[in-house]
């Protein structure tokens, strides 16, 4: 990764500035950290089918992903928001992580469906590619299996007995951030306020627009001949 920062911008092509730009982001790579502690917590045998599971839905999530875009952009907020798969994803690490060691390998099975599911659709949302070439797709993939595999080894390597503590911890970190993001997108658009004011605050607070033109009868004296004087009666004196 430092090597492919160092090489000239014009010459990294598109699967080499989408890693930079997009791949090594905190949004793409918190979730698949949590993914893999967790695959570092629980049984090989629960690990291997949870990462297998991964890998089909990656296998998912790019041939399904028109239907998928298509079922997520009910949701408000959600086209605006890279489809929510940043939500999805830490909320789904976060549910494996948190409640501990019972229920952490019957629920990492379906998370590493989802997660891969998730990882899929927003890889292909954040492809720069024009006419569908799938490189950075498989470079997105080929980042993903590596962070996953070195950070699940090097855990079950070390292996130590306060892992289990920072395990949960963090998982209650992916779900605040998981449900925080999610609620703000979701509910974004309804908490901005009106730009147009109302029709009481226009017709009784607001000035009137250069625009408007007073009718006839707004001065009925303007024009009208002077009144006639009484006979007798001095006419009063101009003074400056």
């Amino acid at each position: 990764m430092i090597a492919l920062a160092l090489i000239p911008v014009e010459t990294r092509g598109e699967a080499g500035a989408w890693v930079i730009r997009e791949g090594l982001t905190l949004r793409r790579l918190f979730p698949l950290f949590g993914f893999a502690i967790a695959l570092s917590l629980v049984p090989r045998s629960a690990a291997r089918l949870a990462f297998v599971l991964w890998l089909a839905g990656l296998a998912v999530g790019y041939v399904y992903r028109i239907e998928l875009m298509a079922a997520l952009q009910q949701i408000p907020g959600a086209i605006t928001h890279h489809f929510l798969t940043m939500p999805v994803s830490a909320i789904a690490a976060g549910l494996v992580l948190a409640p501990g060691r019972m229920l952490r390998p019957v629920l990492i099975a379906p998370a590493g469906l989802i997660l891969g599911v998730m990882y899929a659709l927003a890889t292909k949302l954040s492809d720069p590619s024009y006419g569908g070439a799938p490189w950075v797709f498989l470079s997105g993939c080929a980042l993903g299996v590596w962070l996953i595999v070195a950070v699940t080894l090097s855990l079950r390597a070390w292996n130590a007995p306060w892992f289990e503590i920072a395990g949960r911890i963090i998982g209650s970190w992916l779900l605040a951030i998981g449900l925080l993001y999610g609620g703000v997108s979701v509910m974004g658009n309804r908490l901005k306020p009106k730009s147009e004011p109302t029709k009481s605050a226009i017709s009784e607070n607001a000035p009137a627009t250069q625009s408007e033109v007073p009718g006839a009868d707004a001065f009925p004296s303007f024009g009208a001949p002077p009144a006639p004087s009484v006979p007798g009666e001095s006419k009063p004196e101009f003074q400056p």
